[in-house]
């Protein structure tokens, strides 16, 4: 029986389309962590420290010996309000029972995402923050900050705006002036971007502030959203939330331009990376974002946090290692892993609170 030619094409054709729906949806539950199981485990201990909503970032000043903790309540934003503890914070991880302390010195109009600080050869201290204001647009605000006996100050030296900034979610700081800043998205559609998501597309970027303007320096990322310098300053490492993976780029020190020279796959989605002294990096995770949207829709149902510590030979990553699993008992959906001293601070754009863990 000879098959009429048009119907062996449309079978060829619908076979096609099923093999590719089948592969682009593995490929999609695969990054979202559909199929990653995580064992819990911590050899250290850790102390609850309650008082803010949405801790999203924090950054350690080793000389003060001081945390910063950028919170922005995501929930009241969703709902397209402003929640009045949405601020910076510091905390003093070293002293037990210490209480967060809200940070006078920010504009009105200020709901921070990621920050980075920078402690110059003279001393001074420079905090950056993300800032999604409530009209949509968004900033990079710089702080000048002093510390005395313990107390920090913010003092607000500029804040930097452009229409490239399409959804930043976490900087580095070169110096005072200069700063890299990545968008986890550049589609300005919510349907672009569910689908930059679901179909796992690389159109993101990394831009760099040379102190004057934007540039656009990295092109072709999938949801970057934690970036660090190395202490030398010579590579920028760059986290990918559904790749699964830490990048690691070379930096031209004059004109701030970017040569990937690493990928290193960890099995997590990714979020904000933090340099420790020893040069290792720590990055926060949550290896399940089906559970972090459940986490986000019903605050009984927290996700599972991961911290990893990254060894760095001559400043590229090696390898990863878990150091802290929990299935979201103690905190839910972790980003950020912020090292000092020998104490780990874990926070979470969700969570109503930090932890203050204790290595061994």
């Amino acid at each position: 029986m000879k098959i009429n030619p048009w119907i062996r094409m449309a079978v060829t054709a619908g076979a096609v389309l099923v093999v590719a729906l089948a592969a682009g949806t593995y490929r999609m539950l695969d990054s979202h962590g559909a199929f990653t199981r995580v064992t819990p485990g911590f050899n250290g201990t850790c102390e609850t420290v309650r008082g803010v909503v949405g801790p999203e970032d924090i950054a350690i000043d080793r000389q003060a010996k001081l945390a910063f903790v950028s919170a922005m309540d995501r929930a009241a934003r969703a709902k397209g309000k402003s929640a009045p503890q949405d601020g910076l914070y510091s905390y003093d991880y070293l002293q037990p029972g210490a209480h967060l302390v809200k940070l006078a010195g920010t504009p009105a109009d200020f709901h921070p995402h990621g920050i980075s600080l920078y402690r110059a050869p003279d001393g001074s201290l420079t905090l950056m923050a993300i800032n999604h204001r409530m009209s949509g647009s968004n900033t990079v605000d710089i702080f000048s900050v002093t510390v005395a006996g313990g107390v920090a100050k913010l003092a607000e030296v500029g804040s930097i705006g452009s229409g490239m900034l399409i959804s930043p979610n976490a900087v580095a700081a070169v110096d005072q002036d200069r700063f890299y800043v990545v968008n986890d998205h550049t589609s300005k559609t919510k349907l672009g971007r569910w689908l930059d998501d679901n179909l796992v597309l690389p159109r993101a970027d990394v831009l760099y502030f040379d102190g004057v303007k934007f540039a656009e320096v990295v092109t072709g990322l999938n949801f970057p959203n934690g970036a660090a310098l190395s202490p030398d300053g010579k590579y920028l490492y760059v986290t990918e939330a559904y790749p699964r993976t830490l990048l690691t780029f070379e930096r031209n020190p004059f004109f701030g331009q970017l040569k990937q020279v690493n990928a290193l796959s960890i099995p997590s989605n990714l979020d904000n990376a933090r340099v420790a002294a020893d040069g290792s990096l720590w990055l926060g995770s949550h290896p399940d974002s089906f559970k972090m949207d459940a986490f986000r829709s019903d605050p009984s149902k927290p996700a599972p946090s991961e911290i990893f510590r990254v060894s760095v030979a001559n400043g590229i990553p090696q390898s990863a290692t878990p150091v802290y699993v929990n299935m979201g008992s103690q905190i839910g959906g972790s980003s950020v892993g912020a090292v000092a001293d020998g104490h780990l601070l874990i926070g979470s754009p969700i969570d109503t609170k930090i932890l203050n863990c204790k290595l061994p």
